[in-house]
């Protein structure tokens, strides 16, 4: 497994490599020759972040690893500082294990895969899947990478060589909410030509796409700019197998981007000038012992190559200068104090969400960078920005201490409007530090504000909507009749606690006290999701107490099987729309942002959940109760390990005093 030890790294050119490539990377604990001889710990590039900023998801296809696992090549793709890596069918998982990926695959091995995953920060949104044409089979492979979360790529004889049309695909596509791209290889196969791939996909659903591999392109003779112009203009350039070759023959060799004749500047220049997002897998044929300097090289000229497109982007939506907002020229609430003076100041006292930092500036419409100069020390400290109707929401750096002022970027806001536009901070939760005893707690301030910066810019906004998403397309998950699609957390003991009546699932007997916190839970796990339902209480005196787990696992701690593991929105008489973590940090997260009003917990109440990536919100009543960014995702928590983004949803009925909670109209809409 790859360790992570954060030490110098001195890595050499592929120009200044020497002849033999005879050293093992024990640095990887993975005994097989990948790199060249030179010292390097740790990671072996850094990445593309620029890509990411774009909104380029930029990663290493398997079949460049195929002499290693799927697991070990994971190692290798994060060793490269990159978040991506698409999966091949066949594909060995592990070195202890014959087992290889395939759509039979177990739950077991695929729940390995996922938190492998997980624990490396590395994602899997794609796979190779070879297919005859025939669609024998399909279906299943559908359902696979719907559980999986992949994109199928993938080219299978076209009708016009016996194979099934387009549109049988598309249907079981459609139906499961999967995504499948044509993709070429050398001139025998289906997508050989891309006027091919152009009459197969142009006509079709969102569920249709293209791929290009540049690889195979250029051997065949082909221009991979003219063709990416080609699928950018029918909207279906969804997938990259990413690579440059030494020239357009069938004799053309791989080599690092950039030193090719594979027009990679001018591909990125369409792509940007389109806003098109395609996934970008780097895929190399030619090194296959020793894949690694040709990887850090691209890797490398990949984040130039789009370092110096948000250069150019930046100078190109720059309208006037950029907009600096000082703290002295800040409104701020009564509480909080002025430190110091001119550009100097700071803003002091900024410890509780009903405070707020504002600003007012006359913006013209479009999309801004907006930074922010701050000092804080203590990490998990996070705060919203709205403007002109829309949101921005980030958690903020630690600085080495109170004094040291950093200026970090907050995200990009889309201004629609434009005029005088007043800018508002919020803090939602505070950072953590620790106490003389060494233990975990909550500070007690949000950072020290010098200024706001915004600069204009023409990358893709990553601000939305301020208030309760108007768009909700959601699915039943209770029928209002039985418990299809739920199970008890531990077994026919806790479903014995629920049942259903009047349309709603009740848990608890207002005639009972319950021993033990008991759960019913969704069959299958949900990650990202907007989650809506309605819920009342009967209970026997005020301390009411129940729950909505999500992300949440049953508990593996001898004898408290009944329990679940995670987050929940809770259902409790004296706090209303908290977020508790259940079992694991014992504790409320975040800090209340608001208090429905006319609440009453006998009477009907509308709850919304709703989780996108490490960012929860709930709304109670109308109302946002808690704003949360969860700081340990890719830093374990201690003594807890990593903090699930994955799970089940649970209701609960909590143990104490003889309560029922009745919950109804459960829908969920899944986020891509």
């Amino acid at each position: 497994m790859f360790k992570r030890i954060i030490l110098i790294c001195m890595c050499l050119t592929c120009s200044m490599l020497p002849e033999s490539y005879a050293q093992r990377a024990e640095n990887l604990n993975l005994n097989r020759i990948v790199q060249p001889p030179y010292h390097c710990y740790g990671r072996l590039a850094d990445g593309c972040p620029h890509a990411e900023e774009l909104g380029w998801k930029v990663g290493v296809q398997f079949y460049t690893f195929h002499k290693y696992t799927f697991f070990e090549a994971i190692d290798l793709t994060r060793a490269l500082g990159l978040h991506y890596i698409e999966a091949t069918i066949g594909a060995r998982i592990c070195e202890e294990s014959t087992q290889n990926i395939h759509a039979g695959l177990s739950p077991e091995w695929r729940e390995r895969i996922k938190r492998k995953l997980a624990e490396s920060g590395v994602k899997c949104e794609s796979i190779y899947y070879w297919m005859d044409g025939s669609g024998k089979g399909f279906e299943d492979i559908v359902k696979f990478c719907k559980d999986m979360g992949w994109m199928i790529v993938s080219d299978p004889r076209r009708a016009e060589q016996g194979g099934q049309p387009v549109a049988f695909y598309e249907k079981i596509l459609e139906k499961h909410g999967v995504k499948m791209v044509f993709t070429n290889h050398p001139k025998a196969a289906a997508y050989w030509n891309p006027d091919f791939t152009v009459e197969d996909t142009q006509n079709h659903g969102s569920c249709i796409g293209a791929s290009i591999d540049i690889g195979h392109y250029m051997r065949g003779g082909f221009d991979t700019y003219e063709i990416t112009r080609r699928y950018i203009d029918i909207g279906k350039m969804y997938h990259f197998h990413l690579r440059d070759v030494s020239t357009i023959s069938p004799h053309g060799l791989d080599v690092p981007c950039g030193t090719g004749k594979g027009r990679l500047k001018e591909i990125f220049q369409a792509l940007n000038d389109s806003q098109t997002k395609p996934l970008m897998m780097l895929e190399y044929e030619h090194d296959f012992d020793n894949p690694m300097p040709y990887l850090i090289q691209s890797v490398n000229e990949i984040n130039r190559l789009c370092e110096e497109l948000i250069k150019a982007n930046d100078e190109k939506a720059r309208t006037g200068d950029t907009i600096l907002l000082p703290a002295y020229k800040a409104r701020i609430s009564p509480e909080m104090t002025m430190q110091g003076k001119g550009t100097e100041a700071s803003i002091h006292g900024w410890n509780h969400p009903s405070q707020s930092i504002s600003w007012s500036a006359s913006l013209l419409p479009g999309h801004y960078q907006v930074l922010m100069r701050y000092a804080q020390p203590h990490a998990g400290s996070a705060m919203t920005l709205e403007a002109d109707g829309q949101e921005l929401a980030a958690l903020f750096k630690p600085t080495f201490t109170w004094f040291d002022y950093t200026t970090e970027k907050i995200g990009i806001i889309n201004i629609p409007q434009g005029g005088n536009v007043t800018i508002t901070l919020r803090g939602i939760q505070k950072g953590i530090k620790r106490n003389k005893e060494g233990k975990l707690k909550a500070d007690e301030a949000f950072p020290d504000v010098q200024s706001l910066i915004l600069v204009p810019t023409s990358l893709p906004t990553t601000s939305e909507a301020t208030g309760i998403p108007a768009h909700f397309e959601g699915t039943r998950l209770f029928n209002g009749k039985d418990f299809e699609g739920w199970e008890g957390n531990d077994g026919e003991y806790s479903m014995a606690h629920f049942r259903i009546e009047k349309r709603a699932i009740v848990g608890g007997n207002i005639n009972k006290d319950l021993e033990h916190n008991q759960f019913i839970r969704t069959t299958r796990k949900y990650k990202n999701f907007e989650l809506r339902l309605k819920y009342k209480v009967k209970a026997s005196d005020e301390s009411y107490n129940g729950g909505i787990q999500f992300r949440s696992v049953p508990c593996t701690i001898p004898g408290r099987s009944f329990e679940m593991v995670g987050y929940q929105a809770d259902i409790i008489s004296w706090k209303q729309g908290a977020l508790y973590d259940e079992q694991r940090r014992w504790d409320f997260l975040g800090m209340p942002t608001g208090v429905p009003q006319n609440y009453k917990a006998d009477q009907w109440n509308d709850l919304i959940i709703r989780c996108e990536g490490p960012r929860i919100r709930i709304w109670l009543n109308g109302i946002k109760t808690t704003d949360y960014i969860e700081p340990y995702i890719d830093e374990p928590f201690e003594g807890i390990g990593t903090i699930n983004q994955e799970g089940h949803i649970a209701l609960q009925i909590h143990e104490g005093k003889a309560c029922e909670v009745w919950y109804k109209d459960i829908e969920i809409e899944e986020i891509k």
